[in-house]
């Protein structure tokens, strides 16, 4: 979501930097209204993204939390084979 708010910024930027050129009063106002529009829509796609990764990071802790009560998984009666000495593997 966050790779969204990038082309809005930078058509907010463009466009401020258009209203000194722009021709006409109607033309720097609908330019300005386009820019607040822009920023507003950019913000709210970073809110978004924000909520969503302060969600995540909520959701992963309470997991952690969950697993700090949870026995260790005991280990495997069977050893796994010795790996081969580095000749062996090259071969």
């Amino acid at each position: 979501m966050s790779s969204h708010a990038a082309p809005h910024f930078a058509e907010t930027a463009e466009t401020a930097l258009s209203l000194s050129r722009a021709a006409g009063p109607i033309t720097r106002r609908y330019r300005g209204n386009s820019m607040v529009i822009d920023h507003a829509t950019a913000r709210a796609y970073l809110r978004r993204t924000s909520e969503s990764i302060g969600e995540a990071a909520k959701e992963l802790h309470a997991h952690l939390d969950l697993h700090r009560f949870l026995p260790a998984p005991a280990q495997r009666a069977v050893a796994a084979p010795p790996s081969p000495p580095p000749s062996a593997r090259h071969r």
